[in-house]
């Protein structure tokens, strides 16, 4: 009977010191997987004298401080798309991002584009998504208001959402700031205010 209650013993001991050790796999590796991400950005006007990239649009700066090294973070973003990009940005003539776009257009990523029917509505960039293909709305400003919503979605999974629009004129000469997060609990509102906004706007011909 005590050789029984030894072997039970044991068991339990063993059994418990497995348990023990998948939960603790668990808490330290699975927590990691599933750790959302967000960085906030502060953009404010470049000055000549300390950085060159308003004029060479190099993204690959090295300056934290310079507007183009944190524009790289939403390029990088945008270039994780595998499946869809909804993009719903009141204008977009920023030559580094609208690349970033087409490149993803051409590996296979559907987009889809709504933007305002403002002045740079006729933007080189616009020009060129229309001509390869990629599907756009507009909204039709004759009510005198204006879709100004900046914000795009990859794959339902991340959120790039600020005051900025995708222009030469907010990345490099205005104060604006940006979020990028994969927070499901922003993703998710902001995936369905795209469908709405989506229903609401016209499809360019």
């Amino acid at each position: 009977m005590m050789g029984y209650s030894s072997s039970m013993l044991i068991n339990w001991i063993c059994i418990s010191s497995v348990s023990a050790s998948l939960t603790f796999i668990w808490l330290h590796y699975g927590k990691k997987r599933t750790k959302n991400c967000t960085k906030v950005l502060f953009y404010e006007p470049i000055i000549y004298r300390t950085c060159n990239c308003i004029r060479t649009f190099d993204i690959n700066c090295l300056s934290e401080n310079c507007s183009s090294f944190k524009t790289r973070e939403i390029i990088l973003c945008l270039r994780k798309a595998r499946k869809t990009m909804d993009i719903c940005i009141y204008s977009i003539s920023n030559k580094p991002i609208a690349e970033e776009i087409i490149a993803a257009y051409k590996r296979g990523v559907l987009i889809r584009i709504i933007v305002s029917n403002c002045i740079l509505y006729e933007s080189k960039e616009i020009k060129i998504f229309k001509k390869i293909g990629i599907t756009l709305k507009y909204q039709d400003n004759n009510d005198s208001s204006y879709m100004h919503h900046k914000f795009a979605i990859v794959d339902s999974a991340w959120l790039i959402q600020g005051s900025m629009n995708w222009t030469h004129q907010a990345t490099y000469g205005n104060w604006e700031n940006t979020i990028i997060t994969d927070l499901q609990s922003l993703v998710i509102p902001f995936s369905i205010g795209f469908e709405k906004t989506w229903e609401k706007t016209i499809l360019v011909a």
